[in-house]
């Protein structure tokens, strides 16, 4: 604990257990350190001032995440790296939206880039909402796989990730450019994977044009969805459809829908890429529980210290949620308090 920073001296917050209760009162009370404060106070006794709580709690990051990540190890509820990866890093780069705290409409962006089996946020970054999703916003390793959505799928991005020495499978986006074959003629996909049934792949080569007019190889899994998912896929789209700033969206990306293209410069089978692709969904997952659950979605200000520790409190409650469920009945014979499911062994 003290090599994370979190415990850098002893006052009135004297032990791991009153500091895991801190973190969690503030990030259960809108993130206010007030409030952690008056409840630090009430059910412990123990008196602090705001100050004194922003303190010890902005410190607190890479302990909390030290700890979403054992007792995610520990219940086997984490994310098994596949064995055709080797020593190669996974990193998820996405951005997520919402209000600072007391706002109604969104007006922030979190940027952040995830490594999703070493359980660790590479980097993190909050912005104006009109500050768009790019990869040249985040650090890339010579080592990494970058996993990202259509959003990020663009030729500088790929451009940007192949300067790294890197690698990437992204969604595909129709239209987000041209495609062409080693000639530089204009290809379309679509014609080239209607005949896919359901949960077949295939896979083709294609180029796309550079900044200097130059061919550069990509290659384009694509799967089809089967029946429920492309149902289920067509009723979001309606749903959205119905609200007034929705575009209603054109035959050939209401067709495309029915199919998951991937964008990729990996040598791996359709299959291996495919689940790669499943796990960075798994891992999208997570945080749409985060925003719906436990309020992450208002942030509660923009200092990196702050947010880091309010990010990984929140992933913390997440894991903390997996594993009881997963250890006790429903519904329970007891109330577990928080410490009796993270353990003695990580409060150390």
């Amino acid at each position: 604990m003290r090599m994370t920073g979190a415990m850098q001296r002893v006052g009135v917050v004297a032990s791991a257990e009153e500091l895991l209760r801190l973190n969690m009162l503030y990030v259960t009370n809108d993130g206010s350190f007030q409030s952690a404060a008056v409840g630090m106070a009430l059910t412990t006794g123990k008196t602090l001032s705001k100050v004194a709580a922003f303190k010890r709690i902005k410190n607190s990051g890479s302990w909390l995440r030290w700890m979403a990540k054992e007792l995610m190890l520990s219940d086997k509820v984490n994310l098994t790296k596949p064995d055709f990866l080797g020593k190669r890093d996974v990193v998820l780069i996405d951005a997520s939206e919402g209000a600072l705290k007391g706002g109604v409409l969104s007006s922030w962006r979190l940027h952040y880039s995830f490594d999703l089996f070493n359980f660790q946020c590479r980097d993190m970054e909050v912005t104006k909402i009109s500050e768009g999703e790019r990869l040249t916003r985040h650090k890339i390793n010579s080592n990494d796989i970058i996993l990202a959505d259509r959003m990020y799928c663009t030729i500088n991005g790929m451009e940007y990730v192949a300067s790294q020495e890197s690698r990437f499978a992204m969604r595909f986006r129709v239209n987000a450019f041209y495609l062409y074959d080693e000639k530089g003629y204009k290809q379309e996909l679509l014609p080239q994977i209607r005949h896919l049934e359901a949960l077949e792949s295939i896979d083709k080569q294609y180029f796309y044009k550079n900044s200097n007019g130059q061919l550069k190889p990509v290659r384009i899994v694509v799967m089809k969805k089967d029946a429920a998912a492309i149902e289920a896929r067509r009723k979001k789209i309606c749903g959205k459809i119905g609200k007034s700033k929705f575009e209603k969206l054109s035959p050939d990306t209401e067709e495309f829908n029915e199919y998951i293209a991937i964008a990729t410069n990996l040598d791996y089978s359709n299959e291996q890429i495919l689940e790669l692709y499943r796990a960075r969904w798994q891992v999208e997952q997570v945080f749409f529980r985060l925003k719906s659950l436990f309020g992450y979605g208002e942030i509660p200000s923009k200092r990196d210290d702050t947010v880091q520790a309010w990010f990984y409190g929140k992933l913390l409650l997440a894991a903390l949620c997996e594993c009881i469920l997963k250890r006790m009945p429903f519904p329970p014979e007891t109330e577990p308090y928080i410490t009796d499911i993270v353990g003695a062994k990580f409060m150390v």
